[in-house]
């Protein structure tokens, strides 16, 4: 039995030698893996830092341009409105210049067409005699 005991070491501790044999490749393999992130994370994070902040300017240019462009739709809304305002006056102006000026002119043509009627007839009269 005892040799049993020391067969069952010797093979136990023959599969542990082969296993740490087998699993030092595998931990350097690990090992080097882990450094290569370690190089790609800072990469990254070296990278990441002006992007972000390019992106911070971006958004900040954007808003500022959105801001612009509200900006100026309010104004050319101010105009438009402006505008409108404008041609109703001027149609209100040309309501009274008609009101003021036309009528007079028409009573005035009137006069004068009855006043060279007028003329003609005292001119037949005159003239016959």
């Amino acid at each position: 039995m005892a040799t049993l005991v020391a067969v069952s070491i010797a093979v136990i501790a023959a599969i542990m030698v082969l296993v740490l044999i087998f699993l030092i490749p595998v931990l350097l393999q690990v090992r080097r893996t882990a450094k290569e992130a370690e190089k790609l994370i800072d990469s990254v994070r070296v990278q990441v830092a002006p992007v972000s902040r390019d992106i911070g300017l971006i958004s900040r240019d954007v808003k500022s341009i959105v801001q612009s462009v509200h900006r100026q739709v309010d104004r050319v809304e101010d105009g438009g409105e402006t505008i409108y305002d404008m041609a109703v006056r001027v149609k209100e102006f040309q309501i009274e210049v008609q009101r003021k000026i036309e009528e007079p002119l028409l009573q005035l043509a009137a006069l004068l067409g009855g006043i060279k009627k007028g003329m003609e007839a005292f001119a037949r009269v005159f003239g016959r005699s």
